[in-house]
């Protein structure tokens, strides 16, 4: 997925090769969660109108202050598998594409699904919450807009606050509490 973050190797590190090996290992595993949660944000930003391949991985590039590595190899299987999630019964698209003619140049244009907004809310409130849980054993802090979003208290999926309708989350169903956010402050 995304290959490594810019200025990162493992490799020239001075350890074991076990300790390189896992050190590697580590880093795979949280760049491809982190990789899909990032592609779908690119796409989101991009609306229905949608975004193809080489604008999302320029504007990965962008957003991530020139951090972030993809190669153009991988970026492709992984945006048909987010159309294509599971098989049979247990099947959801993420993403939907269209075929539009430019400048004498098929591009393919990918966009958010119904399903893939609710599953990005889910992974953004997730996470979010995920770091701000881990900043308090790390040297870091995390700064939570929660004038903006509420979380769920059961799933972390994060929720517009402006959308003060919604009675259940999306995602797990949970009864919101919109006090909750407040209580915490």
């Amino acid at each position: 997925m995304i290959s490594k973050i810019k200025g990162s190797d493992t490799s020239v590190l001075k350890q074991s090769k076990a300790h390189r090996d896992f050190l590697k290992k580590f880093e795979s595993d949280l760049l491809r969660g982190i990789g899909k949660l990032s592609i779908l944000k690119v796409i989101q930003n991009h609306g229905k109108k949608g975004v193809y391949g080489y604008q999302l991985l320029k504007d990965l590039k962008k957003l991530t202050n020139n951090m972030l590595i993809i190669k153009e190899g991988t970026l492709y299987p992984l945006l048909r598998n987010l159309e294509k999630w599971g098989s049979g019964d247990n099947e959801i698209s993420l993403i939907q594409s269209y075929k539009e003619i430019e400048d004498d140049r098929t591009r393919i244009y990918y966009f958010l699904t119904e399903e893939g907004e609710r599953v990005l809310s889910h992974l953004e409130g997730f996470f979010l919450k995920l770091l701000e849980a881990i900043s308090g054993i790390n040297d870091f802090q995390i700064s939570l807009n929660e004038e903006k979003y509420i979380f769920c208290q059961n799933c972390k999926t994060r929720i517009d606050n402006s959308d003060s309708e919604a009675q259940f989350c999306e995602i797990c169903g949970h009864k919101l509490d919109y006090t909750f956010q407040e209580d915490n402050k």
